[in-house]
């Protein structure tokens, strides 16, 4: 697959990059921190520090499929915009069980800013589009 013009790349696409790179560095952190939390706390029961590793994981997977994405590869992005919405949902049923993941739930939420921006119609068309042959 061929990637689109970088020279061309819109901003939406650099904000949604943005947007993807922070929530996943603010993920390993808050997955970090509740694992270290969880075995200071209650030493390493599998709730708390289960849940760290979980998001701490995912927090890594927004970076690097974000970079893969912000080369301009739409299977990347499509694939991050899926992931983005499904840890959404899964910190939302998290979020009732263990109040504090609510702080990772808004964390999240900047990765789906991030998926709804690449998916825009300036994002979209740039894409789409076919690059040029030199």
């Amino acid at each position: 697959m061929e990637t689109p013009d970088h020279a061309t790349r819109p901003k939406l696409v650099v904000w949604a990059y943005r947007c993807w790179v922070i929530s996943g560095a603010l993920l390993i952190a808050l997955g970090v921190l509740a694992i270290v939390l969880g075995i200071f706390t209650s030493g390493p029961t599998l709730g708390p520090v289960g849940i760290g590793v979980i998001i701490a994981a995912v927090g890594g997977a927004y970076v690097l499929m974000g970079s893969k994405a912000f080369t301009g590869d739409a299977r990347w992005r499509s694939s991050l915009a899926a992931l983005t919405l499904v840890v959404v949902i899964m910190l939302v049923i998290i979020g009732f069980v263990y109040p504090i993941f609510a702080i990772a739930l808004l964390v999240a939420l900047v990765g789906l800013v991030g998926s709804l921006l690449a998916f825009r119609p300036d994002s979209e068309a740039w894409y789409t589009e076919t690059p040029q042959k030199k």
